[in-house]
């Protein structure tokens, strides 16, 4: 039986960058302007890079448009 995972985006924030909740904020209004609904948006820590955001959704091209607009 083959799994419908989500396909998931990470974005990193980076240090000296846009605080976290300015992060977080940004990513949620590009998604609520294009009616995205992303299947989980989920902090994530990570000791070499920080903080971020692991963000999955159900289909490969919104995952794609989403990691091209937060690319780092």
């Amino acid at each position: 039986m083959a799994l419908n995972l989500p396909f998931v985006v990470r974005v990193e924030k980076q240090p000296g960058g846009s605080s976290f909740g300015e992060t977080m904020h940004s990513m949620r209004s590009w998604l609520d302007h294009r009616h995205i609904r992303p299947a989980s948006f989920n902090p994530v820590t990570d000791a070499r890079s920080g903080v971020g955001f692991a963000v999955g959704f159900n289909s490969e091209d919104e995952a794609h448009l989403f990691e091209e607009a937060f690319r780092d």
